[in-house]
């Protein structure tokens, strides 16, 4: 098996493979979790650095539109955001 990772030994690489497909299918799921929320948080935090001088409710719609860019209704999504977010 090649390397798939520089830092990584490839005997590690492949104890971390075989683990990953013995787990059940929950331990599948709470991974994905954990990236889709460490992702999110990661957006989050790069629009507030990015924008900081934006109001909460801005920053809140550019976060909507990042994580639902084809979502028909979006506008309601953000018309109808907590009042602590406004203007």
């Amino acid at each position: 098996m090649k390397a798939l990772s520089r830092d990584t030994h490839i005997q590690a690489e492949e104890i971390l493979i075989r683990l990953l497909r013995e787990a059940p299918v929950y331990k599948h799921i709470e991974i994905v979790s954990s990236l889709i929320k460490t992702t999110r948080r990661l957006s989050w935090q790069g629009i507030q650095e990015r924008f900081p001088l934006e109001t909460p409710r801005a920053r809140a719609s550019r976060f909507l539109s990042l994580l639902y860019p084809d979502l028909p209704g979006a506008d309601r999504i953000h018309k109808n955001m907590p009042s602590e977010w406004s203007d």
